[in-house]
Formats: structure tokens, sequence, C-alpha cells
């Protein structure tokens, strides 16, 4: 492989690869300008390449038949290779070969020429190529530039092509609206895009037909217009429109929530422009519109600091430096120029320090300052390198913002109030107000140089420290505080504070009030006030006990007058059924004494014996209810053993209620625990005879009791007629009986008393139910004595008086 490698300097360089190419009259080229390289046979394609993106010509003659080798197939690997994609290549074919000429197109290559053809014209077709290649580089650098801004932009922007589809658009498009920018491509349509942001609730209070008509008539419109719509997340977006040369728009979206409120500037915009060179040069003419709209003044400048690209704006801005902008002026050149005529204030009579201080700037890779301009006008700069050497620079004009900042000095100075500006991690005095001077005693300069604790008791320096921590992290302080005058004195101050920049250190704001006059009033009269609110209270202390114990009294008398009124109303009810029972099986019984079977003695019985049992449950549960009433319980705590309490109960159950049976689980209980038995039966009783009464249907009834740390829980299950949800809470209550017991017999005073009783041994009840499902009943028993029983004693008895309320 042998290339002539004199390429010591960028001259263009054109490679002359395979015999035919060889054979060209290159006589017609710029000889002194254009470098010829002949590239010898290579035996495989991959060295080739490799040799073409080492050196990187300006242009290739290349053979159709090279050696061994295809020439179309190596033009397609170059132009399918992102490094040499962009070398113009030159097909040589014979006369004749039309079907080689066709299929070196198609590869790829720039054009195709006859082995027999004129110098002259070979001259002009390289010559063309090579214009051609250095005008699609020189735009693809200005793009990248333009791409850069547009990346850097603040606000969103979105390029449409005349069939209303997106050409392009930067991430900041989406995500003012606040969708993901990855959702956004090109060849969407206005109502894809309108979806995306409807899902996120980034449109305006309208329907969507509304949103697109507005839209359509907007998009259509000749003339540039500027729109605001608030959107239902809250945010307010302005959008800047203008119609483009092919039908399409370009548009800025910016999200001016905050902007309502302070003024602030959006800058830079992206572009994203498709490879080939047509659509490049359509995508940099809207690009170009775009930049317009932009209501900051934009300027890009190349690798040598010269103008490449401006707004109006930004001409408008310096219109004293001079003749009007041209594409290549230098910037240097520029200000110069303006420091002629005075365009900058600030730099008359030390022109050139100025001038090598501006400069230093604008080499920096990134750099912001203010500028002074004629007219006491104000611009903030802002400017970037970019990776292709040059730079992008952005001036928003702030002289309103400028006006503001003077207003608060004049309000800052001319307040009555003390007021000054402090550093908030030191402490130290920024800047202060004359009044803070006049009530402090302190001279201006003597006072900028304290800090806050100068002024403050010894004492107070840590809570302040402490408080002045708490404020760096952004809380907001309004408090009292004692401070010292120079004289000595010691005033009381109420502090207003808030945070601020200031020379961009983080400060605090400060308003002092002096209350020390005000607090001392306040005190006097807080004493005062003490005073007689404790003569009142002496006074009117007895007197509310007193009603409040009489009406206690009376409203007592009142739930026991009423808790009788419902007792003997049910009492009477409940006795008048099991009675009828007896009545009715004694009085069957006598009509047919002479003619009784053993069979029908035991039905009868059965009824009698189970109107009894009813009878002797109600007498239980009354007696109970007495002894409720007269507001205590005894309990007599004493070893028992439990599993057989419950087996007692549930045998005596089924023996009366042949129709159901009882399934014990009760091997896990221990074999003794401290409590009364007598109430202890009467609580199971209870409970295994509503599990009876509320499930006629379901003969089986579920009793379970296992140890559970140092407690017993017993479950009763049955599988009855269950509960409402609605009156679970409620099982409990005295008198209390659910929706689904209708027509079953019952007083509602049985769970009352089964509480209480479980309560007074230290324990719980729960109940689990659902209607028509069944319901379980949850007893928990602490196992030992309590810790104030002796260890010697038998039995000890537990009196707990319980008010009406709670009994109830």
């Amino acid at each position: 492989m042998a290339i002539a490698r004199n390429i010591a300097h960028r001259r263009t360089t054109v490679f002359v690869i395979g015999a035919d190419a060889a054979k060209l009259d290159l006589s017609q080229l710029p000889v002194e300008n254009i470098e010829i390289s002949v590239v010898s046979a290579c035996d495989r394609p991959e060295n080739l390449q490799t040799v073409v993106e080492a050196s990187q010509p300006h242009l290739i003659l290349l053979d159709i038949t090279f050696a061994d080798l295809c020439g179309v197939q190596i033009c397609r690997n170059l132009k399918l290779s992102s490094g040499t994609s962009e070398i113009p290549v030159i097909l040589v074919a014979s006369q004749g070969d039309i079907e080689g000429r066709i299929a070196g197109f198609e590869a790829g290559a720039a054009d195709c020429v006859s082995s027999m053809i004129d110098s002259r014209e070979l001259g002009a077709r390289v010559n063309t190529q090579l214009a051609s290649s250095r005008s699609r580089k020189q735009i693809l650098g200005h793009e990248q530039q333009l791409r850069t801004a547009l990346a850097s932009m603040s606000q969103g922007v979105c390029l449409f092509n005349g069939d209303g589809t997106l050409a392009l658009s930067n991430s900041r498009y989406a995500e003012v609206y606040g969708v993901d920018p990855a959702l956004i491509h090109p060849g969407q349509s206005l109502e894809d895009i309108i979806k995306l942001r409807d899902e996120v609730g980034a449109v305006p209070t309208m329907s969507t037909e509304e949103y697109l008509a507005w839209a359509e008539d907007t998009n259509t419109a000749d003339a540039s217009q500027v729109w605001i719509k608030e959107l239902k997340t809250g945010k307010v977006i302005r959008g800047c429109h203008q119609r483009t040369a092919d039908g399409g728009w370009v548009s800025t979206h910016e999200d001016v929530t905050e902007a309502r409120l302070a003024e602030r500037s959006l800058a830079q915009a992206h572009a994203q422009a498709e490879h080939a060179e047509q659509e490049a040069r359509a995508a940099h003419a809207r690009l170009l519109a775009a930049f317009e709209v932009v209501p900051e003044g934009l300027a890009l400048f190349d690798e040598d600091d010269r103008f490449v690209m401006w707004n109006r704006r930004y001409e408008q801005l310096y219109a004293d430096s001079g003749a009007p902008l041209v594409k290549g002026m230098g910037f240097e050149d520029r200000l110069r120029s303006g420091l002629q005529r005075g365009q900058y204030p600030e730099a008359i009579g030390r022109e050139e320090e100025w001038l090598a201080d501006r400069l230093a700037r604008h080499a920096e890779p990134k750099s912001a300052h203010e500028q002074r301009l004629p007219g006491n006008r104000w611009v903030r700069i802002e400017e970037r390198r970019v990776s292709g050497g040059g730079s992008v620079g952005i001036r928003v004009d702030i002289t309103d913002l400028k006006m503001r900042e003077a207003s608060f000095r004049l309000l800052f100075e001319g307040n009555p109030l003390p007021m000054w500006v402090q550093d908030r991690e030191s402490l130290q005095f920024l800047d202060v107000n004359q009044a803070a001077l006049d009530h402090y005693g302190y001279d201006r300069d003597l006072f900028l140089s304290m800090t806050l604790l100068d002024i403050l008791p010894p004492e107070d320096w840590g809570r302040m420290r402490v408080a002045a921590t708490a404020a760096g992290h952004g809380s907001e302080t309004n408090r009292s505080q004692r401070h010292r005058t120079a004289r000595g004195a010691e005033i009381e101050v109420f502090i207003y504070s808030s945070q601020l920049a200031f020379d961009s250190r983080p400060a605090s704001l400060i308003a002092a009030v002096d209350v020390t006059e005000r607090k001392r009033a306040e005190r006097a009269l807080l004493q005062h006030r003490d005073d007689l609110e404790e003569t009142v209270r002496s006074r009117t202390a007895e007197i509310a006990r007193q009603a409040a114990e009489l009406e206690r009294m009376l409203d007592q008398e009142r739930q026991v007058n009423e808790l009788q009124r419902q007792f003997v109303s049910m009492a009477s009810h409940e006795f008048r059924t099991p009675l009828s029972i007896i009545d009715g099986a004694a009085q069957r019984l006598v009509r047919r004494k002479n003619a009784v079977t053993s069979e029908f003695i035991g039905e009868k019985t059965e009824q009698i014996r189970g109107a009894v049992s009813r009878m002797l449950e109600l007498m239980e549960s009354i007696l109970a209810v007495g002894r409720l009433d007269h507001g205590y319980i005894d309990i007599v705590r004493k070893p028992c053993a439990l599993g057989d309490i419950i087996g007692t109960c549930s045998a005596r159950q089924e023996s009366i209620r042949k129709s159901h049976r009882f399934l014990l689980d009760l091997e896990r209980l221990p074999s003794t625990i401290y409590g009364d038995g007598a109430a202890l039966e009467q609580v199971f009783t209870n409970l295994f005879s509503n599990a009876v009464k509320y499930a006629p249907d379901a003969p089986n009834v579920y009793v379970t009791g296992w140890q559970q740390n140092d407690c017993v829980q017993i479950t009763v299950r049955d599988e009855g007629i269950g509960i409402d949800a609605d009156d679970l809470p409620k099982m409990f209550g005295r008198y209390f009986r659910a929706r689904s017991s209708s027509g079953i017999a019952g007083t509602g005073i049985g769970l009352n008393l089964v509480k209480q009783i479980v309560q007074l041994h230290g324990g719980e009840i729960h109940v689990d139910s659902a209607k028509g499902e069944g319901t379980v009943f949850t007893v928990n028993l602490p196992i030992a004595r309590p810790e104030h029983m002796e260890a010697d004693t038998a039995g000890t008895i537990d009196r707990i008086n319980l008010p009406i309320e709670a009994q109830a």
C-alpha cells in the first residue's frame, strides 16, 4: 500500500483510486490548491476504508472496478460510515457502462464520469463537488451552533411543516406542559400532542374540540401572534406564533406563571435538523424565524469571535454602536466602535481597561453580568462557549428591575422603622437605614463593623445562634428580642425578618419595632387581670361545684327512672312468655290425663323445663341488674376450673335444648384460673343461651379455649342468623337488641351483664359477625390473681362501684 503523504497542512486533498482514475487528465484542476494522492491497489475493502478514514480527503476519484474489488460496494461502505459519509465520491466508469453508473448513484456517489471525459469538464465537476462539500460543512457548523442555542433556551420551541406535522422541537417544549419529552417526536400531528398534554391536565379549561379549533385559527393566521393561556394545572403559558414560508409555523411556549410576579428572562433555543442538505436548509430558515420570535437579544459568534447571526432585538439594544451589524464583524471591533460613540457609559474615561475586562469575560466558558447602556437602561448579559469553538450571547433588558431596586432602596432608607440587612450565617450587619442608627445611637461605620450579637445581652447569644441556623435552612422568623443601645439601655423589640440575597450572599432583611413601653403596660395590665380573675374564680368555684353536683344527681335520677321503666316493660313481656308455655303444657296434661303416653309426658315436660330455664335465666339477669342499679357488683376471686365451668354450662344447655350440641375444644386451657366461678358460669350461660337462641336451624355450637401469654381466650361460635354491621358497636349496650333478633325472645340485658362481669375480672370481650353468616364471641381473661391479693388468701372480694352511665 503506497500513498503520497504530503499532508502537512490542510490543503484540498483528492484521492485517486484505480487504474482508470489514474489515467484521467487532471491538468485543469488548480494544482496550487489541490493535492493529488494516488492510492495503489488494496487487497481488502477494510484496508481501503482505514486509509480513507485516517487521511480524510476532501474528494475521491474511484474506479467502478478497482483491482479485484467492486468500486460501487466501496462507495456504499464509505457512505455508511459516519467517519467518511460526508466525503464526495466520483466514480469512474467506461463510456457505455450505464448500469454501473446507476448502481454508483444508488450507492451514494456524488457523480459518475467516463474514463474518456474532457479535462475541462472533469475540472468543473470536481470543483463543483468540492464547493458543495464546503458549503454543506459550513451549514452543518451553523446548524450545530443553532442546536446548541435552542437546547439552552428556557422556552419551548416547536416547528411544524406545512402538512401540520411536527418537524422538530426542543425538550423544553414537552417539559413546559409536564409531558415526557420522549413521547413527542417529529411526524406527530398537533392533535396527537394535545392528547398527550390532556392526559396530564396541561390544557386550558375548554373541550378538546374547542382547543383544537382555537389552535387551527392561530396556526393559519398570517400575522405573528402572542397568546397567553391558563391550564387546568394552574400553569400560565405564553406563546409566540409565526407562519413560515412553506405554510407551516414556528412557535415558542414559555411558562410565565412566576414571570407574572417577577420578570425573568428566557433564553436560547434548540433545533433538530435533518441530515439531508435540502431539509437542513429548510430547517435553517425556520430556525432563523424562531430566532426573531425570542423577546431577548440573541447573537451567535464563530470560533474567531466574529458575528454569525443575531436577531433584531440584539441590534436594537446596541443601536448606538455605529453602523448596522454585518456578518463576519469581529466582536472586539464592535465593542471599539461602541466605545467611540458612548455606547457604554461606565467605560468613559477608562476605555482600554473596560475593553480588556469585557473581552476577558467574553472569553470565559460561561459568564453572566450586568451592563449599563445610554438612557439609564440596563441589560443582563449571559454568554456561553459551545463545542464548535464559537459562543452564544443573550441580552435581557432589566431596566424595569433596576428601577424597582432603586425604589426599594428609597423605601429602605426612608422607612421610619429601624431596618438593617444581616448575613444569615455570620450575623454581620451588611446595610442599615438612618432610622436604625438614630434609634440605637451608633454611627454608620461603627454599626456596619458589628454583628447582631454586639447589640444582644450575652445570655441571649446561644439562643440567637440556634435561631440563625434555623433561619439559614429557609424559615422566616418573627420574634421578640432584647437589644442594647449605644448608651447601654436595654430595649425590647419585635423582629420582622425575611430572607433575601445581598450581593450574592444569603442575608436577612430585619425590621425592628420597639415594644418596650407597650410590654411594660401589658405586664401591668396582665397582673391586674390575673388578680381580678383569681378573685372571681375563688368566689364562683364553690357555686359551680354545687351546681355541677346537683345537675349530676338530677341527671342520674332521670336515667335511673328511664332504665327502670324500660326494664319493667321488657321483663313483664319476657315473664309472660315462659309462663304461658308452662300453663299451656299443664292444661294439655289435664285435658289428656286419662290418655297420656310417656312420649307425650316427656314432650310437655321438656317444654315446661325449657320455660322454667328461661325464667331462671331471667331471674338471674334481674338479680344482676338489681346489683348494677345499686352501683356495685361483688366478684369473689379464687382458683376455679374454667374448663369444668364451660362443660357444666354446655351440658345444661344440651339437656334443655335437645336440638343443639356443643363441640368443645378446651384441652389447651390451664387447669385453674383465678376468678369468680358463679359469675363466670353466668357469663357462659348467657353466651351459650344466645348461641342456641339465634341459631335455630344450625345445631352446632363451637367452643374453643387456649392459653395465650398470661391470659386465656375462649371463643363461642354459632352458625346462626348473624348481626348487622351497624349493630355490632351497640351489642353490649343495656336493653339493646339487634335488628336481626326481631321475633326472638330477649331482654337486651344479658350481654351487658356479661361485659360487666368480664371487665370486673380484668378481661375483655369482643364480637365478630356478619348477617347470615353466624356470630363469634371472644372472651379474654387473666389467669393469675391480681397483684394486690395476698398469697395466703383463700379468696378475695373485688367490689367495684360503677356509675349508672357506665352500667347502662
